[in-house]
Formats: C-alpha cells, sequence, structure tokens
C-alpha cells in the first residue's frame, strides 16, 4: 500500500526551516549568501561581533544627481554601487542597527571610504550608546537604533574623469562601559560612560573637588591633576579618589615611603615608625589612643589621621662610645633575677656598631673577654644570669653568647662577630632565646620552676665581679640598647609576612604566603552560586617561587571535584610531571580544555569572566579566552568556594595541595 502523504506534516517542517533560515540570515546579512560564503567563513560571520550588527541599510536622498544602484549589507559593513557625477553630489544611507546581547554597545568608528571621500552622521554621534529609536532609555538587548550616514567628496576631491564608487563602510561597534565615581563630593559634568578601544580624558574641579590622587579600576591611567586620561577599558570602570592619609607621630621618626593617599576599595599596611627610648604601640584613629590599633588600613571613606601609640622601654640607650675603663660600664639599676623581677618577660635589644678586636690584648681569651652585656652573679658557682663576652679563636673575634644557671646545664654559644648586627635576648614563660639581625629566636635554655633569685644589676659595657667591682671591659660602640618588661608574647606572635582583607565580593592577600602543603586558602567566595553567577569577576596573584609538589597539585581553584567526568569549573595546577602548569576548564557535556603554563616564576596570573566568557593572561600577555560563553547547561549552580593552594574533593575537604611561595592576591566581583 503507498504511504499516505500528510500534507499538515510538511507545512509545520517548512515552515520550521523557514524560520531557522531567516534567523540565520538576519544573523550575518542576506549578502552573504549572494557571495559564495564558504562554511568556514559564515561560521566567522555569525561569531564576529555577535552582540550587534547591521539589520538593514536604504538609500533615502540624494543631492545633484547622485544615484545609488544597489545596497547591501553584512554583520558589520554595508556596500553600495553608487554614483556621485558632480562636485557637490551626496547620497544619504538609512542603517538599521539592532542589539542582540545584553551589554550596551556603540560605533568607535567608520571605515573603508575611498580617500577622497567623506562622511557625516546624523542621529547618532561617535562614541555613545546606540540606543532604540522609540525608547531611548532601551540601549542593549532588543534595541534598533536608525542613523544617517551622508557620503561626499572632500575638499578638491571631486574629480570629473572618477565619479563611480563601490562602497563598503566598515562599522567598528564596540561596548560601552559605564564610568563611576567613588568619594567625590559631585560628579557633575563628568563623562559617564567610555567605549572600548577609546581614550577619553576627565577635568576634574573645584565642584567635583580635585583629587591629590586617583586609583582606577577597568581601565588603564594616568593622572596629572586636574586631568584623568582613561584608556582600554575593559569592564565597567570606577574611579576612586584617594583620600589623605595624614601621621601623628608624636615626636617619632617615619619609616621610608609611608602610604599617603588611599581609595576606598585599597587596603594597605602600614609603617612601623620609630622612636628614642620607646617602642611602637599600634597605629590609632583617635588621639585618645582608644579601640583596637590598626596594622591594615581599608575601608577608608574621607580623609584620616592617625596616632602613634609608643610605651616607654624600662631602660635605653641611643649610642655609646665605650673607651674600656672601669669608669664607662654602665649599670642599669635593673635587677633582671631579682624577686620582684625574675618572672616577668623581658627583651634585651642592641646593635653592636663597632670594637676593637686588639682590646685588652691581641688574644684575648675566655678568662679576660670584654664584656658587653652582663645580668650574672660572679659570686655563684655556677653562676645563674647570662653574659655577652668577646673572645678571639683562631685568628677571628667572635663574641660568646653564654648563660648560667644552679639548676641547668651551662649553656654556651659562639658567632663570628661583625660590625653592624643587631642582637636580641629574650626571656618568656621560663625560656631563654637569642636573635641575631633578621633571623629567627632561638631557644637556648628552657627553666625549671627553681629558679634562684639575685639582685646584681644588668650591665652594659663591663661586668660586677665577686667582689662587686666593674671588670672585663669593653672598647668598641653600642647603639639602641633597650630593656623592656612585657606581657604575651614576642616569640610566638611573630609579624606575619600577610594580610587578609575580606568582604563578600572580595578577597585580598597583601604580602606574600608560603604554602607547605599543608595549608591553603578558603576565600569564602562562591563563584557559581546562585548569588553570583552571572557576576563578571577578576582574580590575580603572582607565583614567585614553586616548591616540590605531586601531580596535579592545585594553586587556584574554582571547579566542582565532586562531579566525576563533568567537572564544571576551572583549575589552575601543576602538569603531570609537575614541571609547569596548566590551565584546565571542564563544562558538563563538554571537552575538557588543558592549555599548559611554561613560564618560569615569578609570573603574575590573572582570570577573568565577563558576560559568561572565561579569560586568561600569564605576565603581561594580552587575555586569551579559556572558556567561551559556556553552553546553556551551565546556567546551574554549583558547590566549592574558590580556593588557593590547594583543591576541595566531593565532601568538601581540601586535597592536592601545593607547595610554593604566592604573593598579593586579589578577588573581585562585580555586577549584581
Amino acid at each position: 500500500m503507498a504511504k499516505k502523504y500528510n500534507k499538515k506534516m510538511f507545512v509545520i517542517k517548512f515552515t520550521s526551516l523557514f524560520v531557522v533560515l531567516n534567523v540565520l540570515l538576519l544573523s550575518i546579512g542576506f549578502s552573504a549568501f549572494q557571495n559564495d560564503l564558504i562554511v568556514s567563513d559564515l561560521w566567522a560571520a555569525v561569531r564576529l561581533n555577535k552582540d550587534i550588527r547591521v539589520t538593514g541599510v536604504f538609500a533615502r536622498n540624494s543631492v545633484s544627481s547622485a544615484t545609488s544602484n544597489w545596497e547591501d549589507y553584512n554583520v558589520n559593513n554595508i556596500t553600495s554601487s553608487m554614483s556621485l557625477p558632480n562636485n557637490n553630489s551626496t547620497i544619504t544611507y538609512e542603517v538599521n542597527i539592532t542589539n542582540f546581547g545584553n551589554t550596551d554597545m556603540g560605533i568607535l568608528s567608520i571605515s573603508g571610504l575611498p580617500s577622497n571621500l567623506e562622511y557625516s552622521i546624523s542621529g547618532y554621534t561617535l562614541g555613545n550608546k546606540l540606543c532604540d529609536n522609540n525608547n531611548s532609555s532601551k540601549c542593549n538587548l532588543g534595541s534598533v537604533s536608525t542613523i544617517q550616514i551622508t557620503i561626499g567628496y572632500k575638499e578638491n576631491g571631486y574629480d570629473s574623469n572618477n565619479t563611480d564608487y563601490m562602497l563598503g563602510l566598515v562599522f567598528d561597534f564596540r561596548r560601552i562601559y559605564s564610568i563611576s565615581y567613588d568619594g567625590f563630593s559631585s560628579v557633575s559634568g563628568l563623562p559617564t560612560s567610555i567605549m572600548d578601544g577609546e581614550s577619553k580624558t576627565i577635568t576634574f574641579n573645584n565642584t567635583t573637588s580635585i583629587p591629590q590622587g586617583v586609583m582606577v579600576v577597568g581601565a588603564t591611567d594616568s593622572y596629572s591633576s586636574p586631568n584623568l586620561t582613561i584608556s582600554n577599558a575593559n569592564k565597567n570602570v570606577v574611579v576612586y579618589k584617594k583620600h589623605i592619609i595624614t601621621y601623628v607621630l608624636d615626636d617619632g621618626i617615619q619609616a621610608e615611603n609611608p602610604p599617603t593617599l588611599i581609595a576606598s576599595s585599597e587596603s594597605v599596611i602600614l609603617p612601623i615608625p620609630t622612636k628614642d627610648e620607646y617602642n611602637f604601640g599600634g597605629w590609632y584613629n583617635n588621639s585618645d589612643l582608644e579601640g583596637e590599633s590598626i596594622t591594615v588600613l581599608s575601608g577608608v571613606t574621607s580623609d584620616i589621621t592617625l596616632y602613634a601609640s609608643w610605651i616607654q622601654y624600662d631602660y635605653f640607650i641611643k649610642h655609646k662610645e665605650f673607651d674600656g675603663s672601669v669608669g664607662d660600664v654602665i649599670n642599669t639599676g635593673i635587677a633582671l633575677y631579682s624577686t620582684e623581677n625574675v618572672n616577668k618577660n623581658f627583651r634585651i635589644k642592641f646593635t653592636i656598631d663597632s670594637f676593637d678586636s686588639s682590646y685588652p690584648n691581641s688574644n684575648i681569651s675566655k678568662t679576660n673577654a670584654p664584656t658587653i652585656l652582663s645580668s650574672m652573679d660572679e659570686s655563684g658557682s655556677p653562676w645563674p644570669g647570662f653574659v655577652y663576652r668577646l673572645y678571639t679563636s683562631g685568628g677571628a673575634t667572635k663574641y660568646n653568647v653564654k648563660i648560667n644557671d644552679s639548676h641547668v646545664s651551662n649553656f654556651e654559644k659562639f658567632y663570628t662577630l661583625n660590625s653592624g648586627i643587631d642582637v636580641e635576648i629574650v626571656r618568656e614563660n621560663g625560656g631563654m632565646y637569642t636573635k641575631i639581625d633578621s633571623g629567627t629566636y632561638t631557644k637556648v635554655l628552657t627553666y625549671n620552676s627553681n629558679i634562684d633569685t639575685f639582685d646584681v644589676p644588668l650591665t652594659i659595657g663591663g661586668n660586677i665581679n665577686e667582689y662587686g667591682n666593674y671588670d672585663r671591659t669593653f672598647k668598641g660602640v653600642l647603639s639602641n640598647v633597650s630593656v623592656e618588661f612585657y606581657e604575651g608574647s614576642i616569640i610566638n606572635a611573630k609579624p606575619p609576612s600577610y594580610t587578609e582583607v575580606r568582604t563578600a565580593n572580595s578577597y585580598k592577600l597583601i604580602g606574600t604566603i608560603e604554602f607547605d602543603g599543608t595549608n591553603y586558602i578558603d576565600t569564602g567566595i562562591n563563584l557559581f552560586s546562585a548569588e553570583n553567577i552571572n557576576k563578571d569577576f577578576e582574580i590575580s596573584l603572582t607565583v614567585d617561587q614553586v616548591g616540590g609538589n605531586s601531580s596535579q597539585a592545585t594553586l587556584v581553584n574554582f571547579k566542582d571535584e565532586s562531579q566525576t567526568n563533568s567537572w564544571p569549573g576551572v583549575s589552575y595546577r601543576l602538569k603531570s610531571n609537575s614541571s609547569y602548569f596548566e590551565f584546565t576548564a571542564r563544562w558538563p557535556g563538554e571537552t575538557t580544555v588543558s592549555i599548559n603554563d611554561t613560564t618560569i616564576p615569578p609570573k603574575t596570573i590573572k582570570f577573568a569572566r565577563r558576560s559568561g566568557v572565561i579569560y586568561y593572561s600569564v605576565n603581561d600577555s594580552p587575555e586569551a579566552v579559556l572558556i567561551e560563553t559556556p553552553p546553556a547547561s551551565l546556567n546551574k549552580t554549583f558547590g566549592p568556594n574558590l580556593t588557593f593552594g590547594a583543591s576541595l574533593n566531593g565532601s568538601g575537604s581540601p586535597f592536592r595541595y601545593f607547595s610554593g611561595v604566592v604573593s598579593d592576591i586579589s578577588v573581585e566581583l562585580f555586577g549584581s
């Protein structure tokens, strides 16, 4: 039996095909099919300027016998065969432009005219947004703009032998970014937008307030008061006014190059000043020195004054030249092992600027070693307390740290002596420690609970012998000698090498962190949560060193490891042989992207997501696409937070730890 013809199904299939073809024709311009466009060109045409395109062109007006034989258009150009027979001949084209994207777009430039012709535009100004003909506030998805372009001769451009032209105008469509301002008293009259590829100068005045400095996010900038030039915008631009930081030092001396300006979005580590006879006690935002001291300054919205706090040393000498005589020994009057002080924590600091290695003779022995510092009871056997002495050995001058106690073994440690070294002696919670220059604290003795007490004072430049007289005097120069009793811990409260600043939409690590294969950073920011999945973001960090690592040790991760063979997200990790990195990305149902990075540290790594596209760059290289606009299947949320130094497995536990040194990590989310 013959198969019955189904007319209804034929109509449905034909109509569907017709609709698909019309959509494709609209996307690339009907002329694409008139010019033997091959498949690869067709795909390129569909992708080109995907957010905006020309959707119509018509010759509407001619002057002095000008004619247009035909008009055509493609994604970003119009073509026409025209004749301009007279010097004043002109022809006007009406061009329709449709925005198919979610971003504001405009025209940076129009090119393609012969050198003797020029154009003028009505209904639009280059660099502005292209907005809908019927709704000026609608400037993105679905907006249709109509502009008129009039073509004519330049002055002295007319040639009676050449009046027929094949017109080919190319529109350079660019994204429009907003410019917003933070911290200014007024923004009246300041520009509020900039085009991708455009350079724009902003002039501040007394109405807006002229800043001493600015910080620009989203573009490169150059500021010479009162003019700010911004260019190369790659996202919505924010211009932050920098606020003035004033320091009240109370006779202290400021550290070199302290920050003097700060924007509301910046975070800076504050300097540590110095003051003779005092230890720095921190910065405060009030003259009463109340509240918490400030180490990292952030979130500043106006000019700010910071007040230095000082804690007076229990004893201090700025500079002293010792001549080696018994009359030049300093008795501080502080008995470190008295009943009152024996259980207190103390720190002694001093700098050995110079010394006479031939004093008292050219062969200094332990029996006649000059004493730099002593808190020893020479009448005891063995002597409790400690002493710093000089001696010579093998032709070299050394200094000897000697600590004696009646209940523990005698301790001696010898160092080769050089001028200009900084020395610390610390007693804290029953332990004695030493530190040389910027090294670490070395524990040299642990006291038991039965510490002998005695009232021999701390002496500088010599010691008190068993007869109560000064001897073993020192000849040389010491500076910045200080003695302080303190509470808390110096040994365990080492200044951090970095500071973290966290907000709901940002994370910053200021300074340097060492990942040792056991630690990692959880930023607390989920880039693919329901709240954040449509936001743009930027991530940057500097890789200073890479240590010993296992395969796939992960430095940056915003990938969900719980979805086997279909992990959504991105990871920056070591390649299988651990000799170089790779950028990896995988979306559900998509092939894994793997891009090798063999750049030698130190190097700066950046990620960015803009309108769904994820980019990456290394050092100063241009941004490259890591993942194009993801498939619709990505438009769902998934689990882990952004981490540095490890990945999180399916149960949220860290693994694939990284070893190395990283600095200046920054994460920022944009939009809503």
